[in-house]
């Protein structure tokens, strides 16, 4: 007998795991590491599950996923890395030669122009563009106003928006590693 707590682990399982795996994968870089960051707050979740506000699970979800990358930085005594893997955990059809390199140097260059931006600005922009948060979801992760969120993503991306102008314009530019 599937009880609701099933169908809600289940729905949340199906919904949540994919976009946490990205999110967690942009925090600690190795996609082995996010899985198991992702499966530890699953297991939480299980155990919690009756005591969480369904309106608020989004961001209860991001928000322990985040302290679990986090600890998991800690306990490895490591900075984060930011691998220039794809993102994209689905599989992609098949592309011309060139283009998988292309979009391996597009996704490093965007991976560290991201290392720029403050770190509210980066959290707000890894929950909506990674993840795939509402402005409302991201607000209660982040504990702040929806005015705000949309305040922090729309100056990161202007700043990221000029920062690749910038080196679109003068290519022997180079980023800071």
């Amino acid at each position: 007998m599937i009880t609701d707590a099933h169908r809600l682990f289940n729905d949340t399982l199906q919904r949540y795991e994919r976009p946490l795996i990205r999110y967690a994968q942009s925090l600690v870089g190795q996609l082995d590491d996010a899985r198991d960051i992702v499966q530890d707050v699953f297991l939480r979740f299980s155990q919690s599950i009756h005591t969480i506000d369904p309106e608020r699970l989004a961001p209860w979800l991001f928000t322990v996923c985040k302290n679990r990358a986090t600890d998991h930085l800690r306990k490895h005594h490591r900075l984060v890395v930011m691998e220039t893997e794809t993102l994209d955990l689905e599989i992609s059809p098949a592309a011309e030669p060139g283009f998988a390199m292309e979009q391996e140097e597009t996704s490093a260059t965007l991976q560290r122009l991201l290392k720029t931006l403050p770190e509210k600005q980066r959290e707000a922009i890894r929950m909506k563009f990674i993840a795939g948060l509402s402005y409302k979801e991201i607000s209660h992760a982040m504990e702040t106003s929806v005015g705000n969120v949309g305040y922090l993503i729309h100056h990161g991306v202007n700043a990221l928006r000029e920062q690749w102008l910038a080196l679109e314009s003068d290519p022997r530019r180079t980023l800071a590693a």
